[in-house]
């Protein structure tokens, strides 16, 4: 399956489904905290702009960064695994684009190597976990490269000899209370 079918697979759940609530969370290897700060701050810009886009033919001038954009929400200690929550006009925008907004955002902070991810059809382990629990839980089935017990698949889970340096997961709660996760793997630059 293809990235561009696996992200359509996905903008589909989320708009049979609706969005409730997004949140992204960040997870890099060998990469310095100035690095890091670095892409995040480039990341945040970049939704803020893909947001304004998608509401616009383009040519409005990007909100500053607290009208909008990524929260900082909890951090994993010992690593490079950051939660965010997406807030304000761009969770605004979200609701009604969203995957294509963060996704095109992504994307224009580097280059994709590969889309895969899962939505829980009954039971929804994530339900009532935040914080760091969730990078634990996230960081736990990155490492499956597969779909967890009780999960579709969407797109195929990368083969257990590739990694990427860096993995942004998109946490999506629904309305209807299920929950989706969407990993994009970065190239390695």
């Amino acid at each position: 399956m293809t990235t561009e079918q696996t992200q359509a697979d996905f903008q589909q759940i989320a708009r049979e489904r609706g969005v409730r609530s997004l949140q992204v969370a960040w997870h890099a290897e060998y990469v310095s905290a100035s690095q890091i700060g670095w892409r995040i701050a480039e990341l945040d810009r970049e939704v803020r702009r893909a947001a304004v886009d998608a509401q616009t033919d383009g040519s409005a001038k990007v909100p500053p960064p607290q009208d909008g954009g990524l929260a900082f929400v909890d951090a994993a200690p010992g690593s490079a695994d950051i939660l965010f929550e997406v807030f304000g006009f761009v969770r605004d925008v979200l609701a009604s684009d969203a995957l294509r907004v963060l996704l095109t955002a992504i994307g224009l902070t580097g280059a994709i190597a590969k889309v895969w991810g899962f939505v829980f059809k009954d039971r929804d382990p994530l339900r009532g976990v935040t914080g760091r629990e969730v990078l634990e839980i996230l960081r736990e089935y990155q490492a499956l490269n597969a779909p967890p017990e009780g999960a579709d698949p969407i797109g195929t889970p990368p083969a257990q000899a590739e990694s990427s340096g860096i993995r942004i997961s998109i946490l999506v709660e629904h309305d209807d209370d299920s929950r989706s996760v969407l990993i994009v793997e970065m190239s390695r630059r």
